[in-house]
Order: structure tokens, then sequence, then C-alpha cells
């Protein structure tokens, strides 16, 4: 096939030589004039030649002032693998349809290289004149043919897409038990019209059921074990997602490091299984380190036994985190948790929070879907800004999977949990100011809720779904019956859906991620049973008291993303005595509550979550493909919490929030850099201040009035300040949802 090279004059009496068949070129950019049925990034996938690019986007200015191949991946070509190219475009149009299409090349020389251009004519497409599915036996339905056959009559006759119809006709029909089935196409030669019928024939054949299954490749763990571990049971049918779904089940097992179901031959309708397995080490050691923006430094150690017989494994757990808190508050990408004020008690925060536990699980109990495992363990959470929640216990949990990633799950965790707080949380989340009945919620008290949740998910991507939706479904009761102290029933539902647009199903071999509309919903509800008083060893009658956990918190990177975390929902105003008099309060005004502290600045006030007995949350995201790997994102939050059914003085509170981000898709996983605007305005919030007592214990006070607040609008921050206050940024791996 000819290659037309344009002559370029790097100077006005000196003409650049005529490259040999062989010799290299750099290539400085790449187009595909012409292309119009297939998109130019799906012949990039496909040809040989390449432009030179940066190395790191991050690294993009460094790339425009120095051509080093430090910072550029430097790539070339030869005219032989421009011939070769061409070949492949044209055997990718024949078989999309488009049996005509000629495709030359032309170079023109550039600053760094030689600017390559192929220049396609499609011609005119091969089309479907009619399309005859017929079956010689009615195994599928009208419908379940019409979901498989992604071919229609009148579009260009594409053999991608023929074979994934013949494929999908072919899994279809095996589901329903013909394992030996047999799909054939009849496709004559276009003539003159370019127009050709189509032919899929269907023959089932006959049932094929799972006879004998036998193993190969295992050592350490035996037949009968793996044999409870698969779905393809003597006397089932021999079905594609029993094959799957066996093989899906084996690999949960941490002692195989492969499970393949060899596909036995046809013409048997009782089929002779053999299921080859690789397993690993019995033991397995994993160290990782790392950082987020509001746990700051972390580390875990990881050690699993995978071989104790019946394919049970021991898994043993520790990691820590909030590492460097103190010195990284703040600082760079990582957000401010601890709020410089000297009210605030930081101490607790800075520490590190550990977690720890000792796991032993056992699979395939009775079958291939279910599972129970057995946990102790203990641990330190921060709830950010909060209060530490310090546990030791143990869980019992069992799993089925009702279908494939559809598991309902049962468990019972009992823990001795300890809560860590000022005392302004107490009365401000619980209501509880005095003294005494603080003390005795900071003792350690029992946790044991009974739970039961559901699970499913019909997404087509782990990391970066393009359509499908998922959701759960979780509930947990508590009562003196179940052990606790802390008395109280709560359910939260979270459900996401994925909706391609414009984009033409992956089936068709389209590899250009698509545009997509994300919506994400989470509601949740608690209410703490007044009998819990009691239990806790408070002695005064009121409403139920919420352990903290339980509770409903909003705000952050993977909530409404226009606050940070746990900023949005039921807060008060913590004040310092000394800026409440020097805003012109006396302390005799301070102690009954009348002072006004309206006077005292933005600045000199802490907000303080104290979390929500209700949680209603909305998103939506219009992810959009920008570049190899690199997604913009334009999305919109919002929520509420409200405070129905507990002692709280913070109030119910909702906001909306846009925003905009990005996604780079790396080999660790999906880089998350998120934009949220904050909402402008003022808001009303109690006000509370701690004064020390005729004894020295600080008591808290509840002002009479409430204070306009806005975090955005403190006093003369300038205008560039001010734009920068309603900005929170949220850098993490993975979605948001």
């Amino acid at each position: 096939m000819p290659i037309g090279i344009a002559r370029a004059q790097s100077a006005p009496s000196a003409e650049r030589p005529v490259v040999g068949l062989h010799d290299s070129i750099d290539v400085a950019s790449l187009k595909f004039d012409g292309a119009q049925a297939v998109t130019p990034d799906e012949l990039k996938l496909i040809v040989f030649t390449r432009t030179s690019s940066c190395r790191l986007v991050l690294i993009a200015p460094l790339c425009k002032l120095s051509r080093s191949q430090l910072f550029i991946d430097r790539r070339r070509t030869t005219p032989a693998a421009l011939g070769e190219d061409i070949t492949k475009i044209r055997v990718y149009y024949w078989r999309r349809g488009f049996r005509d299409a000629q495709v030359d090349t032309v170079l023109t020389a550039a600053r760094h290289g030689m600017n390559v251009a192929f220049r396609i004519v499609e011609g005119e497409a091969t089309r479907i004149g009619t399309l005859d599915v017929e079956q010689r036996a009615p195994v599928l339905s009208e419908k379940e043919l019409s979901d498989a056959v992604v071919v229609h009559a009148g579009e260009p006759l594409d053999l991608i897409a023929l074979d994934t119809t013949l494929n999908r006709l072919h899994d279809a029909v095996w589901n329903k038990g013909y394992g030996d089935v047999r799909v054939d196409t009849t496709v004559p030669r276009a003539d003159a019209s370019h127009v050709v019928p189509v032919r899929i024939d269907v023959d089932p054949k006959y049932l094929t059921r799972v006879g004998q299954v036998n193993f190969e490749g295992n050592r350490a763990i035996s037949d009968a074990a793996l044999r409870r571990g698969t779905m393809l049971q003597p006397g089932t049918l021999y079905t594609r997602d029993a094959v799957l779904e066996s093989q899906r089940h084996l690999m949960q097992q941490p002692l195989l490091a492969r499970a393949v179901v060899v596909t036995p031959p046809a013409g048997d309708s009782v089929k002779t299984i053999t299921v080859a397995v690789a397993e690993q080490k019995p033991r397995h050691v994993d160290a990782t380190l790392g950082f987020n923006t509001i746990e700051f430094g972390q580390a875990s150690l990881d050690l699993r036994h995978n071989a104790l017989g019946g394919g049970r494994w021991l898994r043993l757990y520790g990691s820590v985190g909030n590492l460097f808190s103190e010195q990284l508050n703040g600082w760079g990408i990582f957000q401010q948790v601890i709020p410089e004020d000297p009210i605030f008690d930081a101490d607790p925060f800075v520490q590190p929070a550990y977690e720890a536990s000792l796991t032993l699980t056992q699979p395939w109990i009775a079958g291939a879907r279910t599972s129970a495992s057995v946990r102790a363990f203990a641990n330190r959470r921060i709830l950010t800004g909060v209060a530490v929640d310090q546990s030791v216990g143990g869980f019992v949990g069992i799993a089925h999977d009702i279908a494939p990633r559809a598991p309902i799950g049962l468990n019972y965790r009992l823990e001795a949990v300890r809560v860590e707080a000022g005392a302004v949380y107490f009365c401000a989340g619980y209501g509880i100011c005095d003294a005494a009945t603080i003390q005795a919620l900071s003792n350690t008290q029992r946790l044991a809720p009974i739970g039961a949740s559901a699970w499913i998910d019909r997404s087509d991507d782990l990391d970066s779904p393009t359509h499908g939706y998922t959701a759960l479904l979780d509930a947990e009761h508590a009562s003196r019956a179940t052990g606790s102290t802390f008395e109280f029933n709560r359910i939260l539902g979270d459900a996401s859906y994925y909706k391609p647009l414009g984009a033409v199903p992956s089936t068709y071999g389209i590899t250009k991620p698509p545009k997509v509309l994300a919506f994400h919903l989470r509601a949740g509800m608690m209410r703490p049973m007044d009998s819990d008083r009691t239990a806790l060893g408070i002695a005064t009658p009121g409403e139920g008291i919420a352990h903290p956990r339980t509770l409903f918190y909003a705000g952050g990177m993977q909530s409404v993303r226009g606050f940070a975390e746990n900023e949005l929902g039921p807060r008060v105003l913590q004040v310092r005595a000394s800026s409440l008099l020097a805003a012109g309060c006396t302390l005799a005004t301070i102690v009954d509550g009348t002072c006004n502290p309206n006077g005292v600045p933005n600045d000199a006030v802490f907000p303080v979550p104290t979390g929500g007995s209700s949680l209603l949350e909305g998103s939506v995201e219009l992810r959009m493909p920008l570049r190899k790997n690199l997604t913009g994102v334009a999305f919109v939050d919002a929520g509420h919490v409200g405070t129905t059914g507990l002692a709280t003085v913070g109030q119910a509170k909702g906001a909306v929030t846009p925003g905009f981000g990005f996604r780079y898709r790396s080999p660790l996983g999906v880089i998350r850099l998120d934009f949220g605007l904050r909402p402008v305005g003022e808001e009303q919030r109690p006000v509370v201040v701690a004064i020390p007592d005729a004894t020295g214990q600080l008591r808290i006070v509840q002002l009479q009035q409430e204070k306009s607040y806005s975090p955005v609008e403190n006093p003369s921050p300038g205008t560039w300040r001010a734009i920068g206050r309603r900005i929170v940024v949220h850098f993490a791996m993975g979605q948001a949802f």
C-alpha cells in the first residue's frame, strides 16, 4: 500500500531528505483524518505509531521547557511500521462493516519530529438486510433473545458485534442447562448493493448435568473442602453461572491463587468436571504504609494462616493511624481537623488511633454460598472533632449469598465501650450537663447490637462504574435482651445508580469510557430507648441516650463535599468565657445565661458537631472523560441531619453544595481531587461556655440567646481569603460513591 510522505523544508534552500523504509521517525502528533464511523481513540489502540508525550501530567511545565527523555516519553515509528498500521486500520474497518475503506499516510515536518496523519476514506458500509435468529427448540424467550442480540437489520455488518451476539446467545442457552449448545451464522458475500441477509441458527441439543467432580493441584486443602466450595454438584444442571460462581467462591479462599473449571468435551449429557487449582503459601504477611487527608499517617500489618483444615483461615490484623496529626494538621493537603483553640482539648485527638483483631473464618458451610466468622477485637476510633471511641469485644457473624454479588448477613457484636470527650460534647450531644451524669457516661459501658444486612452490586466496574447499580440495607437492635446498656433501633440504606450518556455498549468493542451520570442516595434513622438511662447509671428521667457511633454525621469527602468532615448537621458553638467578657458580658450574665454572644467574633468560637438521629443525603455526578485515565467531574451534593428523639441543644441542619473535581485512574486505584463550594450566609447556632464552679469542676452553661455564625464571613478576610474559605478541598483514593 502506498505511503504518502510530504517533504518539508527546514530552510528555504535546504530540503529534508526523504526517510528510508526503516528509518526512525519521532512522532510529534498523530491524526486520523476522515474517521467518522469509528473514533480516533479506537484506532490509536490498534496501531503501532504513538505520539511522544509527557511522562506525568504533574510535570507538564518541565516537558514544555525540556525535551529530555527524563520528562518526555519519546515515541518513534518507521515507514515500514506505518505500512503495517495502514493494514491494521483497513482490517479494523473491514470488521466494522466498511469493506471498501482506503487508508493513506502523510508526514509533515514539525518542530520536534514529524506530524503523522492517517487519511481515511471510509466508503459505503456493507449493511445487514435481514436478520433471522432461529432456535431448533424454544429455549430462550423473546425478551431473552432481544437482550442477547446486539446487531439489527439496517446497521453496518459489524463482525465484532456479531461475534458478541453469538457469544451471548451461547451463554444464555448454556445457562438453561444446554452445555453443548451450538450457535452458527450464515453471512453470504455482499453484492453491489452492499446489503446482505444474516441468519443465526441456535441448536441447544440436549440438557447437560454434572457427573463426577475432580480436583487437581491441591495439597494443603482437601477435595472434600473444595467440593463444598463449588456450585457444581453431581446431578445438578451444568450451567455457565454455576461455573463462574464456583470459581468466584473458590477464589475467596486465600490459600488458592487460582481456580479454573476445565471445560469438559462436548458429546456427553453427563459432564465429568475437572477443577484445576493452584495453592499459595499457607502463611502470608502484608505490611502497608499510607496517609489520607483527615487521618494523617497510617500503618498496618496483616498476618494470615490460610490452611487450618476444612478451608478455614486465621487472620491477625493490626493498624495504627492518626500518626503525626499534630504536625500535619492543616498543613498542605491535610485538613485542619484539630482546631487551634485553647478551649478545645486537642490531646485525645492527636494521640494515635488503632485497631487490632483476630478473626477465624469458616467458608462453605453446607454449601458454597454460606460462611461464618468469629472475631476478637480492640480499637480506638477518632470521630473527627467530636469524640474518641474506645472498645474491646467480640463478634460473630454468618453470611449467605442469595445470588452472585448479593449477600445477606446476620451478626452479633458484644463490646465494652468508653467515650472520651469534653463536657461540652455530653451537654450538647446528650442534653446532659451535670458532672455526675457526664462521669457515668464516661465510664465503660456495654454496646451489644444484633444486626442484619443485605447488599447487592449490579454495577459493571468496581473502581469506575459506567452502568448498573448498588444497594445496601443495614439494621441494628440493641437492648437489655441483647446484653447492651445502650438501647436503640437503627436502620441505614445506601444506593447508587450509574447511567452512561450517549455511549455504545462495551460489548461492541468500544473502549473509550463514556460520560456517566451517577446518582447516590443515603438515608438512615435511629431511635434510642428511654429505658437505657437506668442501665447507664443515670438517675434522672428523660429521653434515651445514644452512643456517638450510632448517630449520623454529614459532610466530608464521601458525603456533602461543600463541608469538611462531620461539619454539616447539628452543631453548637463553644466559646471561651474570656471572649464573652471582652464582648461586654459580665460573669453574672454568663452564669445565668443572659449574656449576648453576638459581639464575639466568628473566629473566636469553635463549632462542635453533635450528630443526629436521622439522615438524608443525595448526590448527582456527571463524569466526563478528558483524556486517557483522566476524568472530570461536576457534582451537586445535598444533605440533612435531623435530631428527632434526641435530647440535644444542636439543631437540625441541611444544605446543598455544588462542586467539581478530577479522577485519575492509576495502577493503584482511582485518585480523587474534589473542590466543594461551601454555602454563603449566616445561621443561628446555640452557644455553650465552660466555667469553673465552686469546687473547681467545669460547669456547662447554655446561653439563652443564639449567635449568628458563618465560617466564611469572619472579620475582614479579604477577597481572596473569603473565596478560599468557601472552597473545601478533598483528596482521596476511590470514587465518592
